[in-house]
């Protein structure tokens, strides 16, 4: 039986069609079923009742249900038409041949619910709107029709019974169609929830993976700079090890944190900046004054900005200390409305105006590329020290 009721939920649902419309194609088919039951049981009480104007209508309109569900195999759309226009076009003229005291209008409350579960989407806004308007013209067709009692059978004898029986059974087909809706539903949000789990996991993964790689890069370079012998190429090594670390560093605060997506930056920076004060093995006076905000970044904009601080820092470090004063570096980082604002200022000589111009320095280039790349707007000021400003989303 499970299976069976699988299959005809299933009935449609195809790998190349988009997600939404397999998801639509499944609702599409509870809702058919949930309709050729209730007219199947509506037939026999209308052949137990003896209510033959009606009987064959019935029996026509349960036969024509089942073509929704072919249908469906081929284009989900066409289903919830074919399905509202036949719904539509067998209400009318029950109605008013039962007359209003037999309450049938109340049918049209489960088919506005069906309705604007199926195509209440983006997707499906505007099958929704042509068919709501449909809905509207019928209701207000059938009641001019009461107004002038076409087609009005004379049923006052059954009255009551059909007004109670009409009443329970759009009450319970609401209900059923709502129930089977919400088990779907509560099926989908955890198939969901395992899928998001995998791919935390599968995230985390690869974040642990690109930290150790980085980390065995670091150790490398390390190695490098223990068999080099020139000075400059021990600094250019050193240079290399900071801007990997730097890198290094954004994924293995994510990987620990809580979230897979951004890292507190201002917990990053104030480590980031002591790793790199360490590597200059206290061979500089200096003082860090932070001033940061809480702010989470995500990974696409956390390596370029730690980048470009690792640059300035080390940069401070080599050329802004001085004998007779010690080195104080200034790092500000805010939320200024919708951007962020991050500042860097030391209180070293400062750059070279020709160079500043020229930006002929590998650095600078770095710094500036890597401004362009999360969309910021850069600004360098060499008065009374060095300063660098960014603006960014």
């Amino acid at each position: 039986m499970i299976r069976f009721y699988n299959k005809l939920i299933n009935n449609g649902v195809q790998p190349l069609k988009t997600s939404w419309e397999n998801e639509l194609s499944k609702k599409v088919n509870l809702a058919t079923m949930v309709s050729i039951l209730y007219m199947f049981i509506a037939t026999v009480f209308v052949y137990l009742m003896r209510y033959d104007a009606f009987f064959f209508e019935c029996l026509f309109a349960t036969i024509l249900l089942f073509g929704v569900l072919l249908i469906n195999r081929k284009n989900v759309i066409t289903a919830i038409y074919f399905y509202y226009i036949l719904d539509f076009l067998f209400l009318i003229p029950v109605n008013l041949k039962m007359g209003i005291d037999s309450y049938v209008i109340v049918y049209f409350f489960p088919l506005i619910f069906t309705l604007i579960q199926l195509l209440g989407k983006k997707e499906t806004i505007k099958h929704l709107v042509i068919l709501s308007l449909l809905c509207l013209i019928s209701v207000v067709f059938i009641l001019i029709g009461f107004k002038l009692n076409w087609l009005l059978i004379d049923n006052s004898t059954s009255s009551f019974s059909l007004m109670v029986f009409n009443i329970i059974l759009s009450i319970t087909s609401s209900t059923l169609f709502a129930l089977l809706i919400s088990f779907d539903s509560i099926k989908q949000q955890t198939i969901i929830k395992k899928i998001l789990h995998e791919k935390e996991i599968l995230l985390s993964e690869v974040l642990h993976r690109v930290k150790n790689n980085m980390n065995i890069i670091t150790s490398l370079l390390n190695l490098k700079k223990m068999t080099a012998h020139e000075e400059e190429t021990k600094l250019a090594l050193d240079d290399c090890k900071n801007r990997v670390y730097s890198m290094a560093l954004v994924h293995e605060n994510i990987y620990s944190s809580e979230s897979n997506v951004g890292l507190n930056f201002k917990e990053y920076i104030e480590n980031l900046v002591r790793e790199i004060a360490y590597s200059f093995g206290g061979e500089v006076m200096y003082e860090i004054q932070f001033d940061l905000e809480d702010l989470q970044l995500d990974l696409n904009t956390s390596i370029p900005c730690g980048l470009i601080i690792n640059e300035l820092i080390t940069n401070s470090f080599k050329y802004g200390r001085s004998i007779d004063q010690p080195l104080i570096i200034q790092i500000e980082l805010k939320q200024r409305a919708e951007h962020m604002y991050l500042r860097i200022k030391d209180n070293g000589p400062g750059i070279p105006e020709e160079l500043l111009n020229s930006a002929k320095s590998f650095g600078l280039e770095l710094i500036q590329g890597l401004s362009e790349q999360i969309n910021g707007e850069m600004k360098i000021t060499s008065e009374d020290g060095f300063q660098y400003e960014l603006i960014f989303n």
